[in-house]
C-alpha cells in the first residue's frame, strides 16, 4: 500500500504532469500573455500590441473573451528571457492562434 502511494505521488510530481493542467484559471495580462495564479505565461503564436500602444486593451479583451469559452489547458515547454513560462494555449481542446484573437475587419 505504501509503495503504491509513493508511486502515485511520484507520477503526480513528474514534469509531464506539471507541464499540462486542465481547467486552469487564467486571466489575460495583455493580448499575448496570461496570469495563472502567480505564474506568467507567454502564449506561443500570439502577437499583440503592448497595453500602452494603440489596440493593446482591445487585444487583451479579445484574449480574455477566448478564455471564457471553455476549459483552459496550457502545454508548457520552457521559459523566455524575462522568466515567463512559454506555452501553447488550448480552450475546449482547440489551440488558440493569432487568427482566433485578431480583430474582425468591418
Amino acid at each position: 500500500m505504501a509503495n503504491a502511494l509513493v508511486l502515485l505521488l511520484l507520477a503526480a510530481l513528474s514534469p509531464a504532469a506539471a507541464a499540462q493542467q486542465a481547467g486552469e484559471r487564467c486571466t489575460a495580462v495583455d493580448g499575448a500573455s496570461l496570469r495563472c495564479g502567480r505564474e506568467l505565461v507567454r502564449v506561443d503564436g500570439l502577437r499583440a500590441p503592448a497595453l500602452n500602444d494603440a489596440g493593446g486593451h482591445e487585444a487583451r479583451q479579445r484574449l480574455q473573451a477566448r478564455l471564457r469559452h471553455g476549459e483552459v489547458v496550457i502545454q508548457r515547454y520552457g521559459y523566455d528571457k524575462r522568466g515567463y513560462t512559454l506555452g501553447r494555449l488550448y480552450v475546449s481542446g482547440k489551440r488558440i492562434s493569432q487568427v482566433d484573437v485578431t480583430p474582425r475587419r468591418k
